[in-house]
């Protein structure tokens, strides 16, 4: 399952093959890649938050 950390991790492998690259092309491709991982680290950051949020709303409420 991937986590943020991996997104992370793989927008970081891609930033430093863009730097490692000289074809312009191949270069923006990575920093697009870095841009989408990162924006998915980011998106799975805030579902994990929204779920331990709902996790802890559901424990607080009273049973029926």
């Amino acid at each position: 399952m991937w986590t943020a950390k991996r997104f992370r991790s793989q927008a970081a492998t891609c930033a430093t093959l863009a730097k490692q690259t000289h074809d312009e092309e191949s270069r923006q491709r990575y920093l697009r890649l870095e841009q989408t991982y990162l924006h998915m680290a980011e998106t799975e950051d805030q579902l994990v938050g929204q779920r331990s949020a709902f996790a802890g709303a559901s424990e607080t409420k009273p049973a029926a």
